[in-house]
Order: structure tokens, then C-alpha cells, then sequence
């Protein structure tokens, strides 16, 4: 046996030791990188809006002139949704407001008189509902009602950090689809 040998056996352990801390410091921060995201997702989904688009109508008794009808966006998520851009479509045409919209439902033959309340650029709180439209005259309102088929309303809407939906009345309470962003254009709500 020569002199080196202890002196190598030393260095072996030596070097087992730093391989053993560089391993154990890579496991360590992949651990920690994971914890943070779960931690980014965690975040995400605790201001999670959902936003249901939907109409109420109902009536007293059969006559025309009890008939009421609104229009309505909720919130059913935990976390606000910020309302970015806002479509109305009849036959598939865009629409500006809702005169025109349901002028057009109408065949143009209605004037209307109606409440509305703006739903472009609004931020919705989570558990709240924003009635968007309100029919004042309402004998028109079973005409209204048995045209809706001919009608759709789009929102779409993103979350405090930024997430972004669209979700329409047509597609019912069916879910919100995913999009990179809202843009508004030139047929974008004005109401």
C-alpha cells in the first residue's frame, strides 16, 4: 500500500459529498419551483370570475300587457370579472345598442322603451347580477320572446390577472371559452 492511498480515498469522499450537495440543491429548487407554481395557480383560481349570460321574462297572467322582460349578466365565479368587449347579433348582424337590436328583432315595427344599464368596460363583483336591459313597454315583450331565437349577446371578460373568456347567451349556461385576449372593434356594445 503507498502513501497516496489514504489521500485518494479521502478525495472519493470528498467528491461524493459535493456531487450529494449539488443533487440534493437541484432537487431542492425543482421542489421550490414547483411550490410556486402551484402557488401562481392557486392565486389564479381564487379570483376565478364566471360569468353567465341569461334573460328573465315572465308574466301575470296570459294578457300581453304583463309581460316583463330583462336581460341579465351574473357573476357566478369568486373573483370579479372585468367586462372587456360586448357584442348584440340579430340574424347575425352586429348591433350597436339595444334599439337597434331589437328594432331589428322587431322588424323595425316597435318603438321601445326600455332601462339599461352599460355592461362594456363594467367590472362585475363576484355573486352580482347587472341587469343590462329592461323592457319598459310590455306589451311588446311576448313579440320580443318569440323572435329570441334570431338573437344572441356575446361578453367577453378576463380576470384580475389578465385571464380572458367569451362566453354568449345561444350556447346557454354551457361555459366560457378561453381566449388569449378581448378586443374591442368598430361593432363593439356602445350601451
Amino acid at each position: 500500500m503507498t502513501k497516496d492511498a489514504p489521500r485518494k480515498n479521502r478525495v472519493q469522499a470528498e467528491m461524493l459529498v459535493a456531487v450529494s450537495a449539488v443533487f440534493i440543491g437541484v432537487c431542492a429548487l425543482v421542489v421550490s419551483l414547483y411550490e410556486a407554481k402551484l402557488m401562481r395557480e392557486e392565486q389564479r383560481l381564487s379570483v376565478l370570475p364566471i360569468l353567465e349570460l341569461g334573460r328573465s321574462h315572465y308574466t301575470h297572467d296570459d294578457t300581453p300587457e304583463n309581460w316583463r322582460l330583462s336581460l341579465h349578466a351574473e357573476n357566478v365565479g369568486i373573483g370579479p370579472a372585468v367586462i372587456k368587449n360586448f357584442h348584440v347579433w340579430v340574424d347575425g348582424a352586429p348591433h350597436k345598442t339595444w334599439r337597434s337590436a331589437v328594432g331589428a328583432l322587431l322588424d323595425g315595427g316597435a318603438d321601445i322603451s326600455y332601462g339599461q344599464s352599460t355592461i362594456n368596460g363594467r367590472t362585475i363583483p363576484p355573486d352580482r347580477m347587472v341587469t343590462m336591459f329592461d323592457l319598459s313597454n310590455t306589451e311588446i315583450a311576448a313579440d320580443i320572446v318569440a323572435e329570441f331565437e334570431r338573437f344572441n349577446f356575446e361578453a367577453c371578460y378576463c380576470s384580475l390577472f389578465g385571464d380572458c373568456w367569451t362566453t354568449d347567451y345561444a350556447s346557454g349556461f354551457s361555459g366560457s371559452e378561453p381566449v388569449a385576449e378581448c378586443k374591442v372593434d368598430e361593432w363593439s356594445f356602445t350601451e
